[in-house]
């Protein structure tokens, strides 16, 4: 582009630079490209730089294109019309001059392509290139056609229609029903949350069936998955939750009267199990108006809350309210001021209460009088009792009472075990209370007298239970356990776990008692066993180790019979390397030595 005439400039090195563009140089050229050979395709040429033409027309309409910059139209004066005519004459004589050169240097560089081979395979290359660009391009923008208009067809058609192969994928094509069972299997194995949030950020489709309220009706929020908030909860009562029948919000330590008075309006009419366990900041008034506006809740556990939601008066009229609908209550690690109240009032008004939970709790007294009794009579669907760690004493009733005893004929799971670490803890349970609580329950499945120091073996042995699976005495009497083995034979044929860690049973009793486990291989059912700091040796290992192929996990820690290197716990393939050293190492290294 022509412009107005200017002194010279000079270089890096002070010289002057050419009034005149040059065919080679190493000094700058102020950002011109040198034509090539051909003008229609090198992209680095610029048509207003170097202008090549043959028809002055062209030259004329090109380079006074300045003129057009001024952005107002004045009156010319003389001395205005004078500077144009000189301005004038001067474009014209360097467009001349360009022109010539520009000719110029055209013919010299087609001359010097011409003999110069490297130059024409650079430019095949060049055109190559640009042809193999250019294909692609189009294949791209074909692709891109092809998927909009599939995309198209398939917005039009619904997710169920059909459409060509190739043109959209199978989960678009999945019928909704189809995968709402897939959701569901899913929910059932993993749990409703993280799942769902997930699979709504997969696609739309998968979107729609992740927020259908079926697959929202059993939802674990004790996990940390999610931010445990008010507005969390509140948001989900409102969005996802309407047909709601169970949820845990375990540990939610920050979980206020709002986010429960979000779940009685939005998920109230479904509502059958709550856990609250660890919400501490609930006040008594909050869960009543959830008993309260919940028709069909029959499940509600309160563990580890504070003082105001398990008082007296709080308890009476939640067990009031769910009167004969309750199921399922757990009071543990709370501190009960009234404890007896709430015993009367559970054996008065819930008749099929099926699991009962005061584990760890403290009284106000150092022991709770426990009317065995009268709870059989008032909670005859009992299946759990757990009063682990708890000072309870049971009421003094004459024989003719306990031979009208109804039981507990229902009852699958017993907890007695008591807290070694406080003084005469378990001074209470005895035979005769054991003996009392599971009168009548033949369906007994797992028994826990851990710490209980004051009951016997011959107290177990007479209770009236067949097929038990589960048994713990760890840590108990040890001069009463000289009939362990009379224990074994009784339930070997159903037990599935046994600990009879840290006993110091006599080294007799132990030993014969462990040889009648593993004597008849074909019938053991046991996977579970704690021989921890008892005396148990290696050979009797060894042949518990053959005589019980179902065991998955055994623990020998700190039992003074075995040697070094033994005592720890096996488990999966440590047991199996354990079976196999017994096997072949011999006598004299399974002794013990000191």
């Amino acid at each position: 582009m022509a412009r107005n005439q200017r002194p010279r400039q000079r270089g890096i090195f002070g010289l002057l630079k050419p009034s005149e563009p040059m065919l080679f140089s190493f000094l700058p050229n102020g950002a011109q490209e040198w034509p090539s050979d051909d003008d229609d395709k090198d992209s680095d040429y610029d048509p207003n730089g170097l202008i090549d033409s043959d028809d002055d027309d062209n030259d004329r309409q090109a380079l006074p294109s300045s003129s057009k910059r001024s952005p107002k139209n004045k009156r010319k004066t003389s001395s205005s019309k004078r500077k144009e005519k000189t301005s004038t004459k001067r474009r014209e004589k360097v467009s001349s001059g360009k022109k010539q050169n520009t000719k110029r240097t055209k013919r010299q560089k087609v001359m010097a392509a011409k003999s110069s081979p490297k130059s024409e395979r650079k430019n095949k290359r060049r055109k190559k290139g640009d042809q193999q660009a250019k294909a692609a391009s189009c294949r791209t923008e074909t692709e891109a056609s092809h998927r909009g208009n599939a995309a198209e067809t398939s917005r039009s058609q619904g997710h169920s229609g059909s459409v060509s192969e190739g043109h959209q994928l199978w989960g678009q094509r999945l019928p909704m029903v189809a995968l709402l069972n897939v959701f569901q299997f899913v929910v059932r194995m993993e749990g409703a949350i993280p799942f769902l949030c997930r699979a709504c950020r997969v696609c739309r489709l998968w979107r729609e069936g992740a927020v259908h309220s079926s697959l929202w009706q059993q939802v674990d929020l004790a996990n940390g998955r999610i931010k445990c908030t008010d507005a969390t909860l509140e948001w989900l009562a409102e969005n996802r939750l309407s047909r709601l029948t169970s949820v845990n919000l375990g540990g939610w330590a920050k979980l206020t009267d709002a986010g429960i008075k979000a779940l009685v309006t939005h998920c109230s009419k479904h509502l059958r199990c709550i856990y609250l366990n660890g919400c501490i900041k609930l006040t008594a008034a909050s869960v009543c108006s959830l008993v309260d506006g919940c028709p069909t809740l029959h499940t509600i556990d309160l563990s580890h809350t504070n003082t105001d939601v398990v008082s007296i008066t709080s308890m009476t009229h939640i067990l009031q309210t769910l009167n004969s609908r309750l199921r399922l209550l757990n009071l543990a690690g709370n501190k009960l001021k009234g404890a007896p109240g709430i015993l009367k009032t559970l054996k008065t008004h819930c008749s099929n209460l099926r699991a009962l939970d005061i584990s760890n709790c403290k009284f106000t007294s150092d022991f709770v009088m426990l009317h065995i009794e009268e709870l059989q009579r008032g909670c005859p669907m009992l299946e759990v009792l757990r009063l682990a760690g708890c000072m309870v004493r049971a009421s003094q009733v004459s024989n003719k009472v306990q031979a009208e005893s109804t039981g507990f004929p229902e009852l699958q799971e017993l907890s007695l075990a008591v807290n070694t670490d406080v003084v005469n803890g378990g001074i209470a349970i005895d035979d005769n209370m054991l003996l009392r609580l599971l009168v009548k329950s033949h369906q007994l499945k797992l028994l826990d007298l851990r710490g209980c120091t004051h009951i016997s073996a011959v107290g177990i042995q007479r209770l009236p239970v067949y097929d038990l699976q589960h048994l713990f005495i760890s840590q108990c009497s040890v001069s009463r356990y000289e009939g362990i083995e009379a224990i074994i034979h009784k339930w070997q044929h159903s037990l599935i776990e046994l600990d009879l860690s840290w006993n110091v049973f006599p080294a007799m009793s132990l030993d014969i008692a462990m040889k009648k486990l593993s004597s008849v291989p074909g019938q053991s059912v046991l996977r579970d066993i704690n021989l921890a700091g008892t005396s148990i040796t290696a050979e009797r290992v060894r042949s518990i180790l053959e005589g019980c192929p179902s065991l998955v996990s055994l623990h020998l820690a700190s039992c003074r019979g075995l040697p070094r290197g033994m005592k720890r716990s096996y488990h999966g393939d440590s047991l199996t390397q354990l079976k196999e050293d017994l096997k072949t190492a011999p006598a004299s290294s399974l002794e013990y030595v000191e």
